[in-house]
């Protein structure tokens, strides 16, 4: 079995790879601690992979949301377009239900209202 220091060195070489800049090492109350350096000034340079882009509810907004909203965001991620009368037929709910759904989504800024009356559909917002 390796020792700890040897697994550590291990990581961070493996780390190491995909940085410009080498992380710094310390302890802290017993603990290691391993700071990698950020972008400075220059946010550009983060990159965020495409399929990640809007990936990320905020654990307080997803402290809010049901069960059911958190499936109709993973739908929306997924492409789909979501109608009422889809969610009513995929989650078995009423068109009330559906409907605070989807204030609650749109509320949180994790979907868009397109179009009115029957023509109505959800969409994910538009990445700026």
């Amino acid at each position: 079995m390796s020792e700890p220091s040897s697994k550590l060195r291990i990581f961070v070489s493996s780390v190491q790879q995909d940085l410009e800049n080498e992380p710094l090492l310390s302890t802290n109350s017993g603990c290691f601690e391993i700071t990698f350096p950020g972008p400075g000034e220059d946010l550009n340079r983060l990159r965020v992979p495409e399929e990640a882009i809007g990936a990320v509810i905020e654990p307080s907004v997803a402290a809010e949301l049901t069960t059911r909203q958190k499936e109709m965001v993973a739908l929306l991620r997924q492409g789909v377009e979501l109608t009422s009368r889809f969610c009513e037929q995929r989650f078995e709910v009423s068109r009330d239900s559906t409907s605070r759904d989807f204030k609650a989504l749109v509320k949180h800024g994790l979907a868009v209202r397109v179009g009115a009356g029957r023509s109505t559909l959800y969409v994910l917002p538009e990445v700026t």
